[in-house]
Parts: structure tokens; sequence; C-alpha cells
């Protein structure tokens, strides 16, 4: 290949457009050293004319304003990205704000649920002391009324007995009166 590509290159044959498309072909770059330079050394000679990038053509065909609206939308850029950093540490400081009042809301609600807790407690104590205290006073109530009852009976008893005893005083006092003028007649 490198022979057939040296033969053309010798003969004046360019043929860029028969070998390009050809597989076998192969583009051969010769380069050649200065010949003022020694061999192997690397450095530049002095009286070459340093290499200036040149300005491409294409470079030279932008106009002005294209880099100062590239310019201006790099600044418009970097400012949006220091407003983004800027929010960001605005909500980090803003949410560990908020942190700290939902722990004291936390620890408020916390002692409010204990507080109701032991309202509720105490609540319950109060209710079983009434309950217990009414559950005495029914029976206290249930004694007195078995009492009464008992007493009323009594009463009922003691009539019956006070007529007996008046019925007996009305007797004896019949017979002292047969008595007393029996007695009182035979003088």
């Amino acid at each position: 290949m490198q022979a057939a590509a040296f033969r053309d290159k010798k003969g004046g044959n360019t043929g860029d457009h028969k070998d390009t498309h050809d597989p076998d072909y192969e583009n051969i770059t010769l380069t050649f050293r200065n010949r003022d330079q020694p061999r192997g050394s690397h450095l530049a000679p002095v009286n070459q004319v340093s290499a200036q990038p040149r300005p491409s053509s294409d470079a030279a065909q932008v106009p002005a304003w294209l880099h100062r609206a590239i310019m201006s939308l790099f600044v418009l850029l970097a400012l949006t990205f220091l407003f983004f950093i800027t929010l960001s540490i605005l909500m980090l400081l803003k949410n560990s704000e908020m942190s700290r009042e939902l722990l004291s809301l936390k620890r408020e609600l916390w002692n409010a649920t204990n507080a109701a807790q032991e309202g509720q407690e105490e609540q319950r104590t109060h209710w079983r002391a009434i309950l217990q205290n009414s559950g005495e006073a029914m029976k206290g109530i249930s004694e007195i009324k078995i009492k009464v009852q008992s007493g009323n009976e009594k009463l009922k008893t003691v009539a019956a007995e006070i007529t007996q005893i008046n019925k007996n005083t009305q007797k004896i006092l019949e017979e002292l009166g047969k008595k007393m003028s029996t007695q009182s007649t035979p003088q």
C-alpha cells in the first residue's frame, strides 16, 4: 500500500477522487526537519519566528455583538447561579428556624398532653371517690330506711300496747272505783 501511495505521489497522480474511496488507500504525511537544527535537538531555532496562533477565518467573520451577547449570557448565568445559592442558603436557614419552632411546638404539645392526662386521672380519681361516697350514702340511707321501717312497726306495736294499757288502766280504774264505792257504802 505504501508503495502504491509513493508511486502516485512520484508520478504526479493525485488520485484524490479515486483513492479516497479505495479501502486499501492510506494517507501518508511526511514531516521534514529543519536542516539547521541538529539531530535529536528538541529546541526551536532562534532565527525562526515563534508561531503565533493566527485567527481563523471563522473568528474574523463572527460579529462583535455576538461575543458581548455570549459574555452577557455567562454573566447572567453566574448571577443566576449566585441567586440560587443565596436562595438555597435562605431556605436552609428558614428550614432550621422552622425545625426549632416545630421542636418547641412538640414540647408544648407533649406538656399539654401530659397535663390533660393528669387532669383525666384526677377526674377519674374524683369520680371514684364520688361513686364510693354515693355508694356509702346509699348504704346508709337503706340502713336508715330499714331502721325507720322497724321503728314504724315498733310504733304500731307501741300504739297497740298503749291502747291495751289504756284498756287495762280503765279496767283498773273501774275496779278501783267499784272497790271504793263498795268500801264507802258499808259504813
